[in-house]
This record gives C-alpha cells, sequence and structure tokens, in this order.
C-alpha cells in the first residue's frame, strides 16, 4: 500500500504528539505542518518543547501564520494533494474549501467527550463545573459548525482531585497520541467514501462553552468552596484565580475551607490571605499582588 499523504494543522502541544504518531506511522508521509506564528506565551500550559522546533528538526515543511480563508493558502494546500488532513488544537475555522481537498477527509482532534464540551477551552469548563470525567474524541470535520462531525475514536479519562487546567491538558494530549494512530487505521479500513459507518454526534447532547477570558479567571467570595477550588485549579498554571480586596489583586493557587469566622474578615500574612467567605474562612495560597 503506498503511504498516505497527511497535512498537519497543529499548535504546540497536542499537535507534539500527533506529529509523533504520524511520523512513526509505517503507512504515513507527513508532507507539511501549519502552525501559528511562534509566540513566547505559556501555551499549552504545561512544559513541552515548541512544536514548530520540532518540525524544522524532523526536517519537514514548515508553514507559520497562513490564513486558511485565504485563496493563495486553500492553492497552496491544494497543490500538496494530500490524502488526509490532522487538525489538532488550531486556531483557525478549516474552510470548505479546503475540507474538500483531501480524499480520505479532515480530521479533528478535541480534548471532551463531544458532543458534550464544544469549544476552544473545554479543559477549563469540564474543571470549572466538577466534572468527574472527561476524555478525547477524534471526529471528521465535515463543515464550518464548531467540534462537529462523526466520530472515529473517544477515550474516556477520569478527571483526579489535583488536575489542574495544565496537567488535565498533558494528560488528554498524551491520550490523542494512540487515538490518533488507532483513527488512521479505522479510516483505512474503510471505503473512501464510508463515512457514514462512523456514527454521528447526538445533538440533542450537545453543549458549548465559550473561550475563557480573564475574567472567567475571578473568584466571588459568595459562592461554595468546591466552586472557588474549581475556578482555582482550572485557571493554574494560567492565567492564575484571582481576587480583589481594598483596591488589591490578589492571584492564588491553592485554598484550605477553615470552616470557620476569622476574627478579622481579611488577613495577609507573606503567602497566605485568610478571608471569610459564603461558607466559612478560606485561607488562599497568594503566588501574586498587585
Amino acid at each position: 500500500m503506498d503511504k498516505i499523504k497527511v497535512l498537519l494543522f497543529a499548535m504546540t502541544g497536542f499537535g507534539n504528539h500527533a506529529l509523533k504518531a504520524f511520523a512513526e506511522h509505517p503507512l504515513v508521509e507527513i508532507i507539511g505542518v501549519f502552525t501559528p506564528q511562534k509566540q513566547n506565551t505559556p501555551f499549552p500550559y504545561y512544559t513541552c518543547e515548541q512544536l514548530q522546533d520540532l518540525v524544522i528538526k524532523s526536517g519537514l515543511i514548515l508553514y507559520e501564520n497562513l490564513k486558511l480563508n485565504e485563496v493563495k493558502t486553500i492553492e497552496l494546500i491544494a497543490s500538496f494533494s494530500p490524502d488526509l488532513i490532522v487538525v489538532c488544537s488550531f486556531n483557525q475555522i478549516i474552510p470548505k474549501a479546503i475540507i474538500s481537498i483531501p480524499r480520505l477527509g479532515v480530521i479533528n482532534v478535541h480534548p471532551s467527550l463531544l458532543p458534550k464540551y464544544r469549544g476552544a477551552t473545554p479543559t477549563f469548563w469540564t474543571l470549572i463545573n466538577g466534572e468527574n470525567e472527561t476524555g478525547a474524541t477524534v471526529h471528521f470535520i465535515e463543515d464550518e459548525k464548531i467540534d462537529n462531525g462523526r466520530i472515529i475514536t473517544q477515550v474516556k479519562l477520569k478527571i483526579e482531585p489535583s488536575d489542574t487546567d495544565g496537567i488535565l491538558r498533558y494528560k488528554l494530549a498524551r491520550l490523542s497520541e494512540n487515538m490518533l494512530t488507532d483513527s488512521l487505521n479505522l479510516i483505512l479500513t474503510k471505503d473512501t467514501k464510508d463515512k457514514e459507518s462512523f456514527p454521528p454526534q447526538n445533538e440533542s447532547e450537545a453543549t458549548y462553552f465559550p473561550k475563557r477570558t480573564l475574567k472567567d479567571a475571578e473568584i466571588s467570595l459568595n459562592k461554595p468552596f468546591k466552586d472557588i477550588l474549581n475556578k482555582i485549579r482550572a485557571t493554574t498554571p494560567y492565567p492564575g484565580a484571582y481576587l480583589y480586596y481594598n483596591g488589591k489583586l490578589f492571584f492564588v493557587n491553592g485554598a484550605i475551607l477553615i470552616n470557620e469566622k476569622s476574627k478579622n474578615s481579611l488577613k495577609f500574612n507573606n503567602k497566605n490571605l485568610v478571608v471569610d467567605t459564603l461558607e466559612g474562612t478560606i485561607k488562599f495560597h497568594v503566588i501574586k499582588v498587585d
């Protein structure tokens, strides 16, 4: 069998594991990698090598910061004659003109159990909502609807109490590596026009959450302790949960419920902030004060 020509549209993190999965697959030839412009940011919120550096080391063709909806980019992608396009944590919607190019289609890996938690930052919302379980889904991109399309593979993952957004992203990125290999093998066993053999998403169960904003990281002291703790987990290590008091901004990365009312409404000592809340007194671990 001839090798499958694959184009990868990806960002650092999930893209690293996709690159590894397909570079090691005996039936795959990676013919190019499209990424956003390299930036000095904390994304993907755990330590790993920049995808752009990995691509260059591998001797592959790298394209940075191209707009997918421009005619010249569409023509460039068509010139590769890819058999498959793989999308991993990309920051652009794939236009119809590109979806129609590869004969095996366009597939995407999404860090949730679709159709639940569609959207750009599902790990954040999963933790905010106190879920005990999440997972990853590999699915076809068949139109320009966000995280829509028939499911190829899906794997569940238990969320541990100690999981933060960074930890959860890392676990799901690792999980996706084998899932992408399995998904490709499943696609290759089907007729190229037989996508209907893969199950569609159940729209009655679909949920969508917007991209996380800095405002979403603000702690309300009128919320239950579990909600406060979930917000800290969901914003660690970035952008960091915060609360305001007396004109100061406190960034925190941990909290303990003391479960009693303090004599003073607020105390700040070294790295600890003690404050009365809805359920009692909470001691926050402070990492920065502005």
